[in-house]
């Protein structure tokens, strides 16, 4: 159980990568917010990557609450569309802790295998049933490069949730359309 204090470091944290980003998530911000001293703020979090870590998993536990999780009897196809729409409207609506996942994971990949893992395994499905119609890693591949393109739309700060419902809608439909021919 949380101490006080390391949930007062939490939670200033979180509102400042709400406010302002990862660049926000400074030792001198979240001690101000709190008003503590940086030894208190390593004692409860040994340092800024373990701080960070403990926001993207709290995220990642905030997006699993709250993604619909399809029946097992629906359609493959549909399974990969509501995992795609509920990953992107997550991202949407949380774009720092987007750019602060995509920052740690250049330090630390294995932040993505979870996630890499239970897409390959719904594509592996796809495959198997022969909607797909190309090798598992390539689909795999294609599917984390589009989808991470269309995310990106969002790291740039101008496009309107209505502009990326429409690129993700156009990227998925012809993604699947490349993924279901014939070659």
């Amino acid at each position: 159980m949380a101490s006080d204090t390391e949930t007062a470091i939490f939670r200033a944290a979180a509102a400042l990568l709400e406010a302002r980003g990862p660049a926000g998530l400074t030792t001198r911000a979240i001690c101000a917010a709190v008003g503590i001293t940086a030894p208190t703020l390593y004692h409860h979090f040994g340092d800024m990557d373990s701080l960070a870590m403990a926001l993207i998993r709290q995220g990642r536990a905030e997006f699993t609450s709250r993604r619909r999780v399809p029946k097992a009897s629906e359609d493959l196809m549909k399974q990969l569309r509501t995992h795609w729409d509920d990953a992107v409207d997550f991202t949407f609506k949380h774009p720092h802790l987007y750019a602060l996942l995509v920052e740690q994971a250049q330090r630390h990949p294995e932040l993505l295998d979870e996630t890499f893992a239970d897409m390959r395994a719904l594509v592996q499905r796809l495959v198997d049933s022969g909607r797909f119609r190309v090798p598992l890693e390539e689909a795999a591949r294609a599917i984390l490069a589009a989808f991470n393109g269309v995310l990106s739309l969002r790291q740039w700060g101008t496009t309107s949730a209505r502009e990326v419902a429409a690129t993700s809608d156009l990227v998925f439909t012809a993604l699947i359309t490349e993924l279901s021919k014939k070659r």
